[in-house]
């Protein structure tokens, strides 16, 4: 079961992690609606590392913060691979050396997709993942597993490096 202790411990070896290699992250949150940023928050010393989240829920914000043309978003829908992917493009404007966007459906279907799909990718300088995950449980449930596997892959992309003289 994820629950907030976990994920603040998970938090803190991200901070503890990126402040070491001496990098920076920033988050482009869409279904946890800040959730992600707010766990890192909670720890001290985030501010070494943590650029800053744009949280952007609905498919208008999309469009208004990230600049992502309606188009697009008609065509694609706003919870797809593609959403993530050009959600992380957008964000590299903010010159971060690690981004992770996320999207899904944490309440009723839409877009033909089911409660519980989630996208998650990361750009971690230039290399980027993107992972599809189907999780069960109530809207808060899903929002905590996905903020959970967020700061799981915020590990895993950092992994390669080494720490920065």
């Amino acid at each position: 079961m994820v629950d907030y202790e976990l994920l603040n411990s998970l938090a803190k070896d991200v901070v503890s992690t990126y402040s070491n290699l001496g990098i920076t992250l920033g988050l482009s949150e869409s279904m946890t609606g800040g959730l992600i940023g707010h766990t890192l928050t909670n720890v001290d010393g985030a501010s070494r590392v943590f650029g800053g989240s744009l949280v952007v829920y609905t498919a208008a914000a999309k469009h208004m913060v990230l600049d992502i043309p309606m188009e697009f978003i008609m065509n694609e829908g706003t919870v797809s691979r593609k959403m993530v992917e050009i959600m992380l493009d957008q964000m590299k404007q903010y010159a971060l050396d690690v981004i992770l966007a996320i999207t899904g459906v944490a309440g009723k279907e839409i877009e033909g997709l089911e409660r519980g799909t989630v996208f998650i990718g990361t750009d971690c300088l230039g290399n980027v993942r993107i992972e599809e995950y189907h999780f069960e449980g109530t809207r808060e449930e899903i929002k905590m597993k996905a903020a959970h596997e967020s700061l799981i892959l915020l590990m895993q992309s950092v992994q390669h490096l080494e720490v920065r003289a």
